[in-house]
Formats: C-alpha cells, structure tokens, sequence
C-alpha cells in the first residue's frame, strides 16, 4: 500500500455548474447528477466519461457514487478522475469506506469543500490489485443495475397499458379524492429511541428507491406512518418525479417524510389500479401546475389540492381485471427491490474486506463483464 493526497491521484477533482430549474425536463436526454443523486434530466451535458461523484451538500453530503456516460454534474456535486496511479471505480469504493461526511461543516446545510477533500489521504494497492477489486464489487453493482432497469421497464408497462384502456374519452373521470384518501397519522420516533424504523426519505428514494433502517433517537423530526396498500408521492419539487410502492419489510415500523403524501384506495383491491393512475405523465403535469414557493429548489404542491385531479373511473369488473394483469408486475417490483438490497448489503459487507487486503483479490475469479461503449445517458452506480 501507498499513501497519496487525493489530489495526487486525480486529473480532475472539482465540482460541476449550476443549473436552471427551467432547464430540468422529465424526459430529458441526460441525467443531472446533484449532492443527492440523480435530481432530474436535461438536454445538455458537461461531463463525458467516468468518474467518482462526491456529494458536497444535501441531507447525503459525503456520499460516493461511480458515474460513467455523460451527464449534467451540478456545482452540488465534486467530479474525481483518476490518473495512472489509480483506477477511478476503485477509487469511488475506496472513498465511500472513508465517511467524508464528517468532514463537513456543522451547520444547517453541511458542506464539503474541494480543497478539504483534496488533502484526504487515500492507501492504494497496485493498479492490478485495484482493478481485481473493481472487477468484483461491479458485477455487484452490474446485478444491481439490472434489477434497477427491470424495475424501471415493469412500471413503464404499467403506465403504457393503464394510459392505453383507460385514459381516453369513453372512460368516466372522477376526482381522486372520491376513490383514494391521504394518510396523515403523525409518528414521533424519538419517543421509541430504541427501536428501528423502516424510514422511506427522499434521499433513501434518491438512492436506491429503498427504505433506510434508522433508529428512533436518530430520528429528530415527526414523520407519517406508513400503511399497507399505500402510495407515496413527493409534494416537493414534482419535477422531480418520485413516486414509491412501500416494500413494506415491517408495517409496524414504517414511517415516511413529511414530504410524501400518503395516498390510499378506499377499496384495497383496488391498489394496483390507482398506482398505474398515479404514475401518469398528465398526474405529474398536474402537479406541476400547483406548487407555491417562490424558488425552484423548494416548490410543494398542497396535499389536499391534488384530491381535484381527475382519474379515469371505469366499472368495477374493468377495474378488476386490469388489476389480474398488474397486481403480480407489482409483486415482481417489490421482489427485484428487495433483491436488489440483499445484493447490495452483500456488496458492503464486501467491500471493507477488499479494501484492507484482509481477503486475497488474486484467489477469486469472476467472469468478464460487457464493456459499456455507449455514453448516450451514463449510469450511476450506489
């Protein structure tokens, strides 16, 4: 092992520019990569290849991400690239065993400086040693984003084929809040220090789309509690769609920010079929057109001003049928998410053990990986 300054082994570690609210689209070619994750799309980029991305701000402030393709980074956001001392995949699993979000300010906002993060001492290997490392977390990784796109591929069905029966102008409409109520029952985790939470934020969303396992004394804030048969949709910056299906691994324990509402059929049957509604493009339109605040980075829409919005209403058997088509692609979601945690958490565990030497990289043999060659839209990896 070899000790450098981080700034020793990168060609470039800085952060990105900013950007417009204005310029964020839905549908947009590109993903914009913020302190929290991916934060939205747009058309341009100012990134092209691969790289560790650092998180300087935001409720994630240290994360570390591996990036390759090309991208929107955001000035919230630091780029590392390695050079020849370093591999750079190896090199963002390195930097998120070092719990860089200590280093930050103590303060309402906590912040990373560049120039803090330049003089953070990185121990590395030879290249050999590290791209062996690389070789092995990535096909981690590799699982992990597949079940990702899967997840992704399954809700566009559900959207396409609820959007192809019945948004059109033969199916009755009625307003949302006569077929679905919002949940608002207030949990203090704080008054239960001891126990375990399953915790859907939205940076657990902006992560992974997978809840977070916190104890109550870490909990400062009052949270909603989360039920069976709910669906949750961020009233914050609805730009940004999310838009989560509860796994639910303990519904006694589950709670949510403050920040989703908490939308539930009045008939449990009916859940499948008032997911696929809430997942339209004309739902999130609506949203769009009913937030308050003045600046882009934190506009809400009121929960009860979203009850207005018309939802196609079609008979009960119709109703039920289109749920024997989309209640087991619901099942197969919530499966492939929690698989996706088992290999993550399998990854983690990992992780410490290759970096430290402690298991032999030389010993383990792993089939050859396909090489991404297109950079059209990049992927992020946790």
């Amino acid at each position: 092992m070899n000790d450098f300054e981080l700034r020793d082994v990168c060609t470039r570690l800085s952060s990105g520019k900013g950007i417009r609210s204005s310029e964020l689209y839905h549908n947009g070619k590109y993903p914009v990569i913020g302190g929290n994750g991916e934060r939205g799309r747009t058309e341009t980029y100012n990134f092209d290849g691969e790289c560790a991305i650092i998180g300087r701000q935001g409720a994630n402030c240290g994360n570390v991400r591996f990036f390759i393709g090309r991208a929107y980074m955001t000035e919230h956001a630091v780029v590392a690239q390695a050079n020849d001392k370093a591999d750079t995949r190896y090199l963002a699993y390195l930097l998120s065993t070092m719990h860089l979000g200590s280093l930050s300010a103590q303060s309402a906002q906590p912040g990373l400086s560049v120039k803090t993060l330049s003089k953070q001492v990185v121990s590395l290997p030879s290249l050999t040693v590290q791209r062996q490392c690389s070789k092995i977390l990535s096909s981690f990784d590799q699982e992990i984003n597949n079940l990702h796109q899967t997840n992704g591929h399954l809700l566009e069905l559900l959207k396409i084929e609820f959007a192809h029966r019945f948004e059109n102008e033969d199916t009755p409409i009625s307003d949302l809040g006569s077929v679905v109520s919002i949940w608002k029952k207030t949990v203090k985790p704080a008054n239960n220090p001891d126990k375990y939470w399953e915790h859907y934020s939205i940076p657990a969303f902006d992560a992974e789309q997978y809840p977070s396992f916190e104890l109550g004394n870490t909990i400062k804030s009052n949270k909603y509690e989360v039920v069976p048969n709910s669906v949750l949709v961020s009233k914050l910056n609805p730009t940004t769609r999310r838009l989560w299906l509860p796994q639910l691994i303990n519904d006694e324990n589950a709670i949510c920010s403050t920040e989703f509402i908490e939308y539930v059929p009045d008939n449990e049957k009916d859940y499948s079929f008032y997911c696929s509604a809430l997942m339209q493009d004309r739902f999130f339109g609506y949203l769009e057109g009913h937030v308050t605040g003045s600046t882009g980075s934190r506009q809400r829409v009121h929960p009860n001003d979203t009850l207005a919005y018309t939802v196609p209403n079609p008979n009960a058997s119709e109703i039920q049928d289109y749920c024997k088509f989309a209640d087991p692609v619901i099942r197969q979601i919530r499966n492939a998410s929690i698989e996706s945690r088992r290999l993550t958490m399998l990854r983690d565990a990992l992780l410490p053990k290759l970096m430290s030497g402690e298991i032999d990289v030389s010993k383990i043999e792993l089939p050859t990986l396909p090489t991404q060659t297109v950079h059209t839209n990049g992927r992020l990896f946790d």
